[in-house]
């Protein structure tokens, strides 16, 4: 235990920080989940965008929010997301994350 005003001041502004920064990934990680299948992180919800990586089951993936793009099985849902094995963020069409369309419900 720190016995002097410093001394505490500095601890709890050092834990204030680590609970901001900390808080902050938790709190914007607002589903997590997994891929269904192989499925393409892209640039854009577009199936033009460029494609910045591959989730596969397994990888899990933190599902941010969603907004619509292209329409894929007649469904225009795509979800922000990033693969938590490898970092990729972009977006995934719905379909491919598990849940996705019953608990994801943060527009971007």
């Amino acid at each position: 235990m720190l016995r002097n005003r410093v001394g505490r001041m500095v601890s709890v502004a050092v834990a204030a920080t680590a609970a901001l920064t900390l808080g902050t990934g938790v709190a914007n990680a607002l589903y997590v989940s997994d891929y269904t299948t192989a499925a393409n992180i892209r640039n854009t919800p577009y199936t033009n965008g460029v494609i910045n990586g591959v989730g596969y089951p397994g990888h899990g993936t933190n599902d941010w929010c969603f907004t619509l793009g292209s329409t894929v099985n007649n469904y225009a849902a795509w979800d922000s997301n990033t693969d938590k094995a490898t970092g990729k963020w972009g977006y995934t069409f719905e379909d491919y994350i598990a849940g996705a369309q019953a608990n994801q419900w943060t527009r971007c």
